[in-house]
C-alpha cells in the first residue's frame, strides 16, 4: 500500500491556523508606556494605539506623559512603566551606570529640529549671551543643542543661557512671550512660528548627521520576563509605521487629535518630519547611536570605550524580519 505523506509546509500552516490570534478582550495585557513629549516624535505610538494595532495584538496600552527622556528612564527603572518611547539619551546614560536598559526599536536617526529665534535675532551670532530654551538637561533637544551648535559657531555651554522650560509647546510659548530668544522646535510649532514672523536660523534636518533621535527602550529584566509582550508590541509598532507610510490621511487625522494644529501645520509636520523620520524596519541605528556615544565621550569616561551594541537589543525586529512581516507589509 502506498503511504501518503502530508507535506511539512501544509502541516505547519494548519497548525498556524489553529493558534489563537491575540484578542482585545478582558484578558488583554495592560502595558504602561512612557512618552517624553507631546510632539511629532510620538506619532509612532499614537498611530498603533488609535489605529488599533496594539489592540489587535492583545495589548491594552496606556500612554503616560513624563516630560524629558531622563525622567522617563527613571520611571522605567522604578517599574512605574514597562516601556519608554522618546529620546534615547536617558537609556544610554543610565545603561552606562548599570541600569540594564536597552533600545529595542529605533525611530528617527536624524535631528528633526529647526532653530527658531526671536524677531530681534538676525543671525546665529546674535544668540550669544541670550536665553535659549530646552526641555530638560539631558533631553533630546538639549543634546541636539549641545551637539550641533558648536558646528555652527556657538558654544552653548559658554555662550548661551540655557533655560529648562518643558516640551515643544512650552518652548514655543516661551519664545512668543519673550522669556527666551531661541529654541529648537518641530512642526506644527515651526509653522506657527513662521506665521508670526520668527526667523529660522538653521534646519537641523538638513545637516547630514546620523543621530538616534528617539526610540523604544525597556529593561533587561522585562526582556527576560515578558518577551512575548515585547514581541507583540514590536509587531504593532511596525504595523503602525507601515500605516504612517501608506495612509497619509489617517495618520494626519491622528496627529491632529494629539497635536491640535491646523491642517497646514499638521500636513507640514507629516511630510517634513514624520514621513521622513519613520523607518520601515525599526532597527536601532548603530551609526546614530555611535554619534551619541562620541558626544557623550567628551564628558563621560564610561562612554569612551562604549559601542552601539552595548545599548541595543535587536532580537524582536530580527524575529519579525525573519518571519517575513516587513516583506509582506511593503511588497
Amino acid at each position: 500500500m502506498r503511504q501518503v505523506t502530508f507535506p511539512r509546509f501544509w502541516l505547519g500552516f494548519l497548525l498556524f491556523l489553529l493558534l489563537p490570534a491575540p484578542q482585545a478582550n478582558s484578558q488583554s495585557e495592560k502595558v504602561r508606556v512612557a512618552i517624553s513629549s507631546i510632539s511629532t516624535s510620538q506619532v509612532n505610538v499614537w498611530v498603533p494605539l488609535d489605529a488599533g494595532f496594539f489592540k489587535k495584538q492583545g495589548l491594552d496600552v496606556e500612554l503616560v506623559y513624563i516630560s524629558g527622556a531622563p525622567i522617563g528612564a527613571a520611571a522605567l527603572m522604578s517599574g512605574e512603566v514597562a516601556i519608554s518611547q522618546g529620546g534615547v539619551t536617558g537609556s544610554i546614560t543610565s545603561n552606562m551606570k548599570g541600569s540594564g536598559t536597552y533600545i529595542i526599536l529605533g525611530g528617527a536617526d536624524r535631528f528633526p529640529y529647526q532653530l527658531i529665534a526671536h524677531q530681534s535675532i538676525k543671525q546665529l551670532s546674535d544668540l550669544k549671551g541670550k536665553r535659549f530654551a530646552v526641555s530638560r538637561i539631558g533631553s533630546a533637544d538639549h543634546t541636539a543643542t549641545m551637539f550641533v551648535l558648536p558646528k555652527l559657531g556657538i558654544q552653548p555651554d559658554k555662550e548661551l543661557n540655557i533655560v529648562q522650560v518643558g516640551p515643544v509647546p512650552a518652548r514655543f510659548a516661551a519664545l512668543v512671550n519673550g522669556s527666551v530668544q531661541g529654541a529648537l522646535l518641530i512642526p506644527p510649532e515651526t509653522v506657527k512660528a513662521k506665521e508670526l514672523g520668527y526667523k529660522i536660523l538653521s534646519n537641523f534636518a538638513e545637516i547630514e548627521i546620523h543621530y538616534q533621535q528617539n526610540g523604544v527602550y525597556t529593561t533587561r529584566n522585562l526582556i527576560s520576563k515578558r518577551p512575548d509582550m515585547l514581541r507583540r508590541f514590536a509587531t504593532a509598532y511596525s504595523e503602525g509605521n507601515h500605516y504612517i507610510h501608506t495612509n497619509s490621511e489617517g495618520t494626519q487625522r491622528i496627529m491632529r487629535k494629539y497635536l491640535q494644529g491646523d491642517e497646514k501645520a499638521i500636513r507640514e509636520a507629516y511630510t517634513e518630519v514624520v514621513l521622513k523620520a519613520t523607518p520601515k524596519i525599526p532597527y536601532p541605528s548603530r551609526p546614530g547611536i555611535q554619534t551619541l556615544i562620541d558626544f557623550l565621550a567628551k564628558s563621560s569616561a564610561e562612554a569612551a570605550n562604549a559601542k552601539p551594541d552595548d545599548f541595543i537589543d535587536t532580537r524582536f525586529v530580527k524575529e519579525l524580519e525573519d518571519s517575513g512581516l516587513y516583506a509582506r507589509l511593503y511588497r
